[in-house]
């Protein structure tokens, strides 16, 4: 007896279904002559006789009829076997690893990701905190929430999240040391704080209104440059969004810097943005209510 193709048990039961191959053909979208070579190639294989052919169509043997409640199992067995595939499909689950700098992280991450992991308890989010940019299409991360230009990787795609005005902040140390500017030109003689790398934009945007300010203190992170300015060493330049006055105590907003917007961008690769637990996060970010004050203006 040779092995047979658990697929041609549709063709029998659609056969007895219907009463003849036409009517199986059509209800299978298949020629009539597939219908009776995927039959016959049953029977070859189970070595019986399933069907009496006449031009009335096919009528069940004896046979046929005491394989029927086992070819009835093979259906359910195929139908259940594709529930449960198409169920696990649905389950969100696994590792996320998302990257974003440590304010980001601490500000706006934190409370979304309490949100996101009562959705979806079956998803770990691990957070890689940097201010490196990851490289998503080598698989150092999975999904980025970055500030600045949207990312131009090849095969990354990004939504905007949200966008902020720069403000210019300060600590009460430092304001009582140095006092407070009131416009961008009594930014002369100020001492900042600044950054390396993307951060280090901030220097000459300054100097186009205080060619004599000071940058006396540099850090390779936002986190360091925010601590530095705590200390009361500087003024340093922020996404407005990210420090409002029910939650910074410690720096203040002196200075809004004309005509000067952070955005906040939401990014992965296009290779894995259907995977459940990649759609799971992005469209969670995106649609849930208070999102964009969560991940860009908390």
């Amino acid at each position: 007896m040779a092995e047979f193709d658990w697929n041609d048990v549709r063709f029998v039961l659609a056969a007895v279904r219907s009463g003849s191959a036409l009517a199986a053909a059509r209800a299978l979208k298949v020629s009539q002559p597939t219908v009776g070579r995927r039959i016959a190639a049953l029977e070859e294989a189970l070595g019986a006789c399933l069907f009496e052919r006449s031009a009335a169509g096919l009528h069940l043997t004896d046979q046929g009829r005491a394989l029927m409640a086992q070819f009835e199992a093979v259906e359910a067995a195929a139908r259940d076997l594709q529930s449960a595939a198409r169920a696990e499909a649905r389950r969100v689950s696994g590792t996320l690893r998302v990257t974003t700098n440590e304010i980001i992280a601490n500000h706006g991450l934190a409370p979304a990701l309490r949100e996101f992991s009562a959705q979806y308890p079956h998803v770990r989010v691990e957070v890689i905190v940097t201010d490196a940019m990851l490289d998503l299409s080598r698989g150092e991360a999975d999904v980025a929430i970055r500030g600045g230009g949207r990312p131009a990787e090849a095969g990354v795609v990004a939504r905007r999240l949200m966008s902020s005005a720069v403000g210019i902040f300060g600590a009460k140390a430092y304001f009582a040391a140095h006092g407070r500017p009131r416009c961008m030109e009594d930014l002369n003689d100020h001492v900042f704080v600044c950054g390396e790398g993307p951060y280090a934009l901030v220097e000459p945007i300054i100097r186009r209104f205080a060619p004599r300010a000071r940058f006396e203190y540099r850090s390779s992170t936002v986190s360091n440059m925010v601590a530095n300015a705590r200390h009361g060493l500087g003024l340093v330049l922020l996404p407005a969004a990210f420090f409002t006055p029910d939650r910074e105590r410690d720096l203040s907003l002196c200075l809004e810097a004309p005509g000067m917007e952070v955005e906040t961008w939401l990014a992965t690769h296009e290779r894995i943005r259907h995977e459940p637990r990649i759609r799971a996060f992005l469209d969670f970010v995106a649609a849930f209510e208070g999102a964009r004050r969560r991940i860009g203006q908390a």
